[in-house]
């Protein structure tokens, strides 16, 4: 994720698993960021609760095959929340420094990103990666951070 510092977040994809009938959640599910010149970053929860993080390359869609099936009229839907809070505040910014947060059998559940002043807190919560207003910097008081950050 290091070679990601430094570059603008361009767009923001995140998945929603849609049931017939129902409102879709637009706080939890599974986010794809897409830095200037296509290089990004997957992330998801894993079923043991711990954050998955994946780089991805320009056009590669590989990340999405797992979320590719249809189960009794339900299924995954990709759309693009670059305008949804809290990604809207950190479009077209570039990314300065990253913290894993970490839980108490040192697990990374969950991710800071840094865009200049602007911090985006992606955490899983229930096997599930969430964007509400959980306290990241509490719950990184709590855990250990590892830090990663662009230098002068």
């Amino acid at each position: 994720m290091d070679t990601l510092i430094g570059r603008k977040l361009v767009k923001v994809e995140r998945l929603g698993w849609y049931e017939a009938g129902d409102l879709d959640d637009f706080s939890v599910g599974p986010v794809h960021l897409v830095f200037e010149g296509g290089h990004g970053m997957f992330l998801a929860g894993r079923s043991d609760w711990s954050l998955e993080c994946v780089e991805t390359a320009p056009a590669d869609s590989a990340w999405l095959d797992a979320y590719d099936y249809d189960w009794s009229g339900s299924r995954w839907r990709l759309r693009d929340a670059s305008s949804e809070s809290p990604f809207a505040a950190v479009i077209a910014k570039p990314l300065v420094e990253w913290e894993q947060v970490r839980n108490e059998v040192d697990e990374v559940i969950g991710l800071n990103l840094n865009f200049g002043g602007q911090t985006l807190a992606l955490q899983t919560w229930e096997g599930e990666v969430t964007t509400s207003s959980v306290n990241a910097r509490a719950i990184g008081d709590r855990c250990g951070i590892r830090r990663n950050r662009a230098e002068p």
